[in-house]
């Protein structure tokens, strides 16, 4: 799947550990570059910026959460590809971790490509829902509209319940050929994106990137060493960050029928003042917080203020390979009151991290409930 990006994509550097599924069965952290061995030189002006690994000095609490307090449903997950004994260890840590469904995007933007991971899966039918992508490989020819709508209604024929991870980063979506310009609200989208009102099919949609992908790489850069590696350079006949929100919130607002998952709280993890405004004004726009818990932790006390507004909007996802830590760790972020911790083997980031600690009543939406409700509309609404 393209991504756009300069030199190694967000998704390459946090999904590095797929080499180490195929070989263990089950995921693992992403490696990381060894760090050399503490020295008497080892000194702030001696040592690189990227080899700085801070440990937490308070002796604060610590909660360690294997099993979530209600039950999950995690609507984000890139999944393994094979072999089928990946897919059984997958199902043992969900069993343990208290996941009760998995929403897996196959990438199928074709029928024989969706049966070919639907068969991956076929032993575990009530653990996973299988999306498939829309097929934009002709996007820039005359027939595009009628050959990509067989397609998708092909893939929901075999049993895909939704769309996604669809993306736009600028240069234009996701499988679309290059310099074809396609981006979200363009009208060539349109037929797809009613299609899948009609036939109950969801589509989660990630459009730009964290805000310090985009800023300049500098000593003011708060997200600098993932940004480094993530940046994303506008250049002419690009969209840039807030252009790309710009235009998904035109195509969810043309489509009213059509229910939408912005991933990654749709980039606005920074500013989650807009999202709000956003989704109050698209009653069929939800966002999930699919590999933004660490951008989320160093603002525990507003992102807990936000998650109680909007508790009916939010949905849990991952994104992340699947790993036990990987869940306590999401599970910590959102339960607890955990402070000044680190994750750098999952996130990169090297800012200390504080649990949210959510009600209950939204912890209960957020992780499984409103998934649920977000399908069931998404099917209701079905021709």
């Amino acid at each position: 799947m393209h991504e756009g990006g300069t030199t190694m994509n967000r998704r390459e550097w946090m999904m590095l550990s797929g080499a180490a599924v195929a070989a263990r069965g089950t995921s693992v952290e992403a490696p990381q570059t060894p760090i050399p061995a503490a020295t008497e030189q080892d000194t702030p002006d001696k040592f690189l910026l990227k080899d700085y690994r801070p440990k937490s000095i308070y002796k604060v609490p610590i909660t360690e959460i294997k099993k979530a307090k209600y039950p999950v449903i995690d609507v984000h997950c890139h999944g393994p590809e094979g072999p089928s004994q990946q897919v059984d260890d997958m199902v043992k840590l969900m069993d343990a971790a208290g996941v009760e469904k998995t929403v897996i995007f196959t990438g199928a933007p074709t029928a024989e490509k969706f049966s070919q991971a639907r068969q991956l899966y076929a032993r575990h039918p009530k653990r996973f829902d299988l999306w498939c992508n829309f097929d934009l490989s002709g996007a820039d020819q005359p027939g595009f509209g009628p050959n990509a709508l067989k397609a998708l209604e092909e893939c929901h024929r075999l049993g895909a319940v939704g769309v996604g991870e669809i993306g736009d980063k600028g240069t234009g979506m996701w499988g679309a050929p290059k310099g074809s310009d396609l981006h979200p609200d363009d009208s060539r989208m349109d037929p797809l994106y009613d299609q899948c009102a009609r036939l109950g099919m969801p589509i989660n949609i990630h459009v730009s990137d964290p805000i310090w992908s985009y800023q300049p790489m500098d000593r003011t850069n708060d997200g600098l060493m993932n940004g480094y590696i993530w940046m994303i350079k506008v250049t002419p006949g690009m969209l840039g960050h807030n252009e790309l929100i710009e235009s998904l919130e035109r195509a969810v607002a043309k489509h009213r029928q059509t229910t939408f998952i912005a991933c990654h709280l749709m980039n606005l993890d920074y500013d989650l003042t807009r999202l709000g405004q956003i989704l109050e004004r698209n009653p069929n726009l939800y966002a999930d917080v699919s590999a933004r818990f660490s951008e989320l932790a160093p603002i525990p006390r507003f992102v807990n203020q936000f998650m109680e507004k909007y508790q009916d909007r939010v949905l849990y996802g991952t994104d992340i390979g699947y790993s036990e830590r990987m869940l306590s760790t999401t599970f910590r972020l959102l339960e607890t009151h955990d402070e000044h911790f680190y994750a750098f083997d999952l996130f990169h980031y090297h800012w200390p991290l504080y649990g949210c600690g959510l009600p209950d009543a939204v912890l209960k939406k957020v992780y499984g409930e409103n998934a649920r409700k977000v399908f069931e509309r998404a099917r209701a609404n079905a021709a």
